[in-house]
């Protein structure tokens, strides 16, 4: 705690000042750690294509069979407001009652329920599959909140369709396989953003929140809270909003492969260095097909951040501009605060008064005067 500071009083309108200690902040509550590092989310997608053999007369035609891997990382680098779950306005003096229910834990029982980065997880498989295979099964079973199917492994995994969340860690893979696949980073990447903002966007919808002014009768799980506005004037506005987790993503090109497939030769998965292996009539055409690949450790940070909701909402009040009270009320108030800090700067000017006075008096002791502070009345003449 800090030293207090010493103010003299206030000559000009008599006022006391008030100096409170100050605290440290970590006195009302314990601080927050710092951040060691970013909380992130990884998912490992596996893009395959096969690529013909072409360019050369003197072989068979053949094919390369491409893998190219990436790692797609959101990290969480802080919170934001997201859209409006409910707004109200109490007048001066009312008094409401807001109850607060969860629409997923409500519709979902304890062995099927998960986090939200569970949730966001299972939609981001489910959009990714609708987009390399056609097939909205997956996320449709997601939508209708059917999650029975999903199993848990013995180290605390959970099969999320074509990807694969282990208790572990965060990791998760897909793979998807084409004739004609963009294989470059930028283009990954865009496309696995574009999965994530609508895997966003289905978890804000199955992980709603509502907040009335009525309890449902029907309601399992309700938290509530009384609104009290005690102003006299002004009207308090409240706006309920979503907290929203943001993560910037990153994508990294982790692993290049190749197998060549011609004739009655089979490669091995080899790597883009290990092209000297191919024999000499096929390594010119395979080298002209790996030169548009990506190189391993290139990496593409997105711009855009993507914004994954959250269980919890803020209350953020406001203060209408107008008062509420008639002119006249809104005067009466006035002229009450006036009265009162008139009374208060006239306690100050007493309390400064006596201050002077024992500075007299203590001067007059020390020079030596010991003939009464007050003087003495003057005599009463009587007349006859």
């Amino acid at each position: 705690m800090s030293a207090q500071t010493t103010q003299a009083f206030d000559p000009t309108d008599g006022t006391t000042p008030i100096v409170l200690p100050t605290q440290d902040p970590c006195c009302q509550s314990p601080c927050d750690p710092e951040w060691r590092e970013p909380s992130c989310i990884t998912f490992t997608e596996i893009k395959s294509a096969n690529v013909n053999l072409t360019g050369a007369s003197d072989f068979a035609p053949g094919f390369v069979t491409i893998n190219v891997v990436y790692t797609h990382t959101l990290c969480l680098v802080g919170k934001q407001h997201g859209g409006l779950a409910y707004t109200l306005t109490l007048l001066p003096g009312e008094k409401m009652t807001l109850y607060q229910s969860d629409r997923y834990r409500r519709t979902t029982s304890d062995t099927e329920r998960y986090s939200v980065q569970t949730t966001f997880s299972q939609f981001v498989s489910a959009v990714h599959q609708q987009q390399t295979s056609a097939s909205s099964s997956f996320l449709a079973q997601v939508l209708n909140s059917q999650t029975q199917s999903a199993s848990a492994s013995g180290g605390g995994g959970i099969n999320l369709g074509i990807f694969s969340l282990g208790g572990g860690g965060d990791a998760s893979s897909s793979s998807s396989s084409s004739s004609a696949v963009d294989f470059s980073a930028a283009a990954s990447s865009s496309q696995f953003l574009s999965v994530a903002q609508q895997a966003s966007q289905y978890t804000d919808l199955q992980r709603s929140i509502t907040v009335s002014t009525y309890e449902d009768a029907e309601t399992v799980s309700t938290s509530q809270r009384t609104l009290v506005n005690n102003n006299l004037c002004h009207a308090v506005n409240y706006f309920v909003r979503k907290v929203l987790d943001v993560y910037v993503m990153t994508t990294k090109v982790t692993l290049v492969t190749f197998k060549v497939t011609a004739g009655n030769f089979v490669s091995g998965l080899l790597t883009p260095a290990q092209i000297g292996q191919i024999p000499p009539q096929y390594r010119a055409a395979v080298e002209a097909i790996l030169k548009g690949l990506p190189k391993v450790g290139e990496t593409v940070e997105q711009p855009t951040i993507v914004s994954v909701p959250t269980d919890g909402v803020v209350y953020d009040p406001e203060l209408s501009h107008c008062c509420a009270q008639d002119p006249e009320l809104e005067e009466q108030t006035r002229i009450k605060l006036e009265r009162e800090q008139a009374e208060a700067q006239k306690i100050g000017l007493e309390l400064q008064l006596m201050a002077l006075e024992i500075q007299r008096r203590q001067a007059l002791l020390a020079a030596g005067t010991l003939t009464p502070f007050e003087p003495p009345p003057p005599a009463t003449t009587v007349v006859a």
